[in-house]
């Protein structure tokens, strides 16, 4: 009989299925893009790239059903099932990372945003600021000094006329010369921060009386000496060495006559001793 026993020789090793290099190049490249993304923008953006990645290798296996570095089977349903996993993948981290991270405005959009509406009539009520609460700045202290000054000023002096018989008329001289005084006047000044504020008037006296001017006019008028008599008879000089006309007759007494003779003649004589000695003595004095 044919021997019904199955065979027990050892099976031989399966080949150990090496890894294609296209896919040690799409893993590198892969990890390459996703540290870029995560170096960048953090976790969301690694997944963005990840994401990115597959969803172009799916697609490129689904267009042109060829094998990709993703090792995908070459059928259509699983290259669009993966397809369509990466899509939902990249969506989901595109919205996470939005969340997450705000995209900043274009110049164009801030400055639609900022340019005020043509149609708008009403400016939009701004919000009310809180007032910044005022820091009390410390007031500084004035220096307040006081100072003693003297201050003095000239009085100015009076005029006097006065009248002398012993000076010549019309003759004026000034006898007393006229001095100016002086007057002193203290004050207490006090100054603010070196500025003038207050002034106290403390005294005010005469330290040099004024001394009047006094000026000297003159009334003195020389007597007209009297003219030389006019003699009719002759002259003689007296004892006081006048010269006197001689007794004259004449029918009424002449200018000059003192007495009148007992002849009848008129004498000149100016003093009374002797006078008509010679004549019959004075019969009548004028």
């Amino acid at each position: 009989m044919p021997n019904d026993r199955l065979s027990t020789s050892p099976t031989a090793p399966r080949p150990r299925r090496r890894v294609p290099t296209i896919t040690w190049l799409g893993i590198v490249g892969t990890a390459f893009l996703a540290l870029a993304g995560l170096a960048s923008t953090g976790v969301w953006g690694m997944l963005v790239m990840v994401a990115l990645v597959v969803l172009s290798t799916m697609l490129y296996g689904v267009a042109f059903r060829r094998s990709t570095w993703l090792r995908i089977p070459r059928k259509r349903a699983s290259a669009a099932i993966g397809a369509g996993i990466a899509l939902v993948a990249l969506i989901g981290s595109t919205s996470a990372y939005g969340a997450t991270h705000a995209m900043p405005q274009s110049p164009a959009h801030l400055a639609a945003a900022t340019a005020p509406s043509a149609t708008a009539h009403a400016k939009p009520k701004a919000s009310p600021r809180p007032t910044p609460t005022a820091i009390a700045t410390p007031t500084p202290t004035p220096v307040v000094t006081t100072e003693t000054v003297t201050e003095t000023s000239r009085i100015p002096f009076g005029a006097t006329t006065v009248e002398s018989a012993t000076l010549a008329q019309g003759t004026t001289t000034v006898t007393t010369p006229g001095v100016r005084g002086v007057d002193t006047k203290t004050y207490v000044v006090t100054y603010t921060d070196g500025v003038e504020t207050d002034r106290v008037l403390q005294s005010d006296q005469v330290t040099t009386p004024p001394v009047n001017q006094v000026t000297t006019v003159g009334t003195y008028v020389a007597p007209v000496a009297p003219a030389a008599p006019t003699c009719t008879n002759g002259s003689y000089v007296n004892s006081a060495g006048a010269t006197v006309c001689r007794p004259e007759a004449a029918s009424s007494a002449p200018a000059g006559a003192t007495a009148k003779c007992g002849d009848g003649t008129y004498s000149f004589s100016q003093s009374r001793r002797g006078t008509c000695s010679s004549h019959g003595g004075v019969a009548v004095w004028l």
